[in-house]
């Protein structure tokens, strides 16, 4: 955990969860190529494997909060709450809560105790109590989005549709290197295409098939501007049998080169 850390602002993915707060000013966070700005009272939630960095020049306070699977994924419930959080969902690039004076001041209260525990010597039940602060502060953010969005939680239609699209983005994110047809994820998920089309379609207003190139997309941006590979080798981590293939895949879908977008990156 760190407060107001320079460290944030070079761009960099992370294989572990982040809980970002902004307790003063504004800022201006860069999520997956997407602009998010942030303000007091805001509480963003980034996933593992996203990319990220704060944007320079900015006045803001807050706090970085980073935990790893590993550590938070200590019960059979803990698994379960990560894979059904509204907080930490894949079904879209970005999850921000702003929360009101009072409810800050709990998130801020929980993070506090937090901090208090680390400084203190380590004990055999250290990991235990942080553990207990995090998951108040998770379920206390959950709670938060659902109220937010109260009328999704009520309609038993679209609710259902999140559900399905959500699992579908799950599965595109283990699969799209090996698996980019529709057929198989509709297969995996024991649905109809048609059943698929009509969820993603009420939910995204996009296509199965849309979302697949889109993370295709994503993990290539990702990997052209941080990691050291040739946009050969990448092509070949997509799942294409020639390279050339993933430039004309890539540039159709952005309208640049993948040497373009690098460059510019």
């Amino acid at each position: 955990m760190e407060k107001g850390k320079d460290s944030v602002l070079v761009p960099h993915r992370t294989d572990f969860y982040i809980i970002l707060v902004v307790t003063k000013g504004r800022s201006s966070h860069m999520i997956d190529f997407n602009e998010v700005t942030i303000a007091e009272g805001d509480v963003l939630f980034i996933i593992p494997g996203q990319v990220h960095a704060f944007r320079k020049g900015i006045d803001y306070d807050g706090w970085l909060i980073a935990f790893s699977k590993d550590f938070f994924y200590q019960s059979s419930r803990d698994h379960y709450f990560m894979d059904n959080a509204n907080i930490f969902n894949n079904l879209y690039p970005v999850t921000n809560l702003n929360f009101q004076e009072d409810e800050l001041n709990v998130i801020i209260a929980l993070i506090s105790k937090i901090a208090d525990e680390i400084k203190k010597n380590h004990d055999i039940f250290q990991s235990q109590i942080l553990h207990n602060y995090l998951s108040n502060l998770l379920l206390f953010s959950e709670r938060r989005f659902k109220q937010n969005n109260i009328d999704e939680t009520h309609n038993s239609t679209l609710n259902q549709d999140n559900k399905l699209v959500t699992e579908f983005k799950k599965q595109i994110n283990k699969y799209f290197r090996n698996q980019t047809m529709v057929k198989y994820y509709a297969g995996e998920l024991s649905v109809s295409e048609r059943t698929l089309q009509k969820a993603t379609m009420a939910v995204l207003g996009k296509s199965p098939k849309e979302l697949i190139n889109e993370q295709i997309i994503l993990e290539g941006k990702r990997l052209l501007v941080h990691e050291l590979m040739t946009v050969k080798e990448i092509g070949y981590d997509l799942g294409f049998d020639e390279p050339s293939n993933f430039t004309k895949f890539f540039k159709k879908q952005t309208g640049i080169s993948p040497s373009q977008f690098k460059n510019g990156n």
